[in-house]
């Protein structure tokens, strides 16, 4: 929106009925009062898997058309959220590792290969179903990468300890196919590495084009925000490219914004250092609108991710440093509106910056 920083809320879960007991109506009200222009929302026909946020519907009469009837008539805008390359129903698309070893599920997480033809195309006969039911301004394509659990990545993680899919014979089928290249694991992450990471991030360019293509069969101005990632180039060696497939020059063509998730927490990452210097890089790689997306709350304190040694809590003043450190983004997405509701509750210090960042304010 014109005249200020973007501001975009993650609806993720239903903390606001659930935990807060606020109508649709009141929600609608209290993520104005927040600041929102862009609400990113889940929905019925195309459910998000459960992760670290409580899905649950509500009940009382909830309809996700009634819901993003009242956003729109507040003049926000909608994208509905798809998770694209993560999913546990499909048991016969798990992915191969570089250490030849089945993908195996860490906590919440199961990614699954994404050069399945046919999965795709359910996904996008889904996604244009979601359009027509709901006809939102944009579709947020999240998931949208090669099985790689990254926020399990710390700064004193090792590239050769992390594992890269997938190798499974259809992967390599494929490659073989584009490139008249019969090669081994080996050969792809060695010598062959640049044909390899051309690849794999092609693939995922083009299965946002076949969800756009999809969109707009329906709704021609549909807008595309791609999920994509706080790392850069020199960050694990150039493991947003290599493992995770996502490269701005191939999605460029296909995508409309992104969202760069700085969770710096989860991460163990100054946001101050980080966040600046990861989006000077993505200024240079793309025209497209950059949203910085924040955490609002600590995640991963769990005994399993104890040897992550993250920080027990956000402090304001983090929050805000993070804030400033996003003033070169077209603006800021938040994750999750749990995180800002729950602050509104302890006297909504983390909303009164948001807002400061949203005018320009934010010191």
């Amino acid at each position: 929106m014109a005249g200020h920083a973007i501001v975009g809320i993650k609806s993720y879960g239903y903390d606001w009925a659930n935990v807060h007991g606020l109508s649709m109506a009141q929600a609608a009200d209290r993520l104005v009062r927040h600041g929102a222009d862009w609400v990113l929302v889940q929905n019925d026909l195309d459910p998000l898997p459960g992760s670290a946020v409580d899905q649950r519907p509500p009940g009382g009469g909830y309809s996700d058309l009634a819901f993003r009837q009242l956003l729109r008539e507040r003049g926000r805008r909608v994208f509905e959220s798809t998770a694209v390359f993560f999913t546990p129903d499909e048991p016969a698309l798990v992915p191969v590792g570089s250490d030849g070893r089945p993908f195996s599920p860490t906590s919440w997480y199961i990614g699954i290969c994404p050069s399945d033809e046919r999965y795709l195309a359910r996904k996008a006969e889904r996604t244009a179903e979601v359009v027509e039911r709901f006809d939102p301004d944009g579709v947020f394509v999240s998931f949208i990468r090669f099985p790689g659990f990254w926020e399990l990545w710390m700064p004193e993680t090792r590239r050769a300890d992390i594992v890269e899919y997938c190798f499974c014979p259809r992967c390599l089928s494929l490659f073989e196919q584009a490139t008249g290249i019969a090669a081994t694991v080996a050969e792809l992450t060695g010598e062959l590495r640049p044909q390899w990471t051309a690849w794999k991030c092609g693939l995922v360019a083009s299965a946002v084009r076949t969800l756009r293509d999809a969109a707009r069969s329906v709704k021609p101005d549909v807008e595309i925000l791609v999920n994509g990632f706080g790392l850069g180039g020199d960050d694990f060696g150039n493991a947003v490219e290599e493992v995770l497939g996502q490269r701005f020059a191939d999605l460029d063509p296909v995508t409309d914004h992104y969202e760069l998730m700085f969770y710096f927490q989860i991460q163990r990452r100054d946001p101050a250092q980080w966040i600046p210097r990861r989006l000077a890089e993505a200024r240079r790689s793309t025209h497209r609108t950059v949203l910085a997306c924040l955490q609002g709350g600590p995640e991963y304190l769990e005994p399993e991710f104890a040897a992550g040694r993250r920080d027990g809590e956000i402090t304001d003043e983090t929050w805000r440093a993070a804030l400033r450190a996003a003033t070169d983004a077209d603006g800021v997405l938040v994750y999750s509106w749990r995180d800002l509701l729950a602050d509104e509750a302890r006297g909504g210090s983390r909303v009164r910056a948001l807002l400061d960042y949203r005018t320009g304010d934010i010191r």
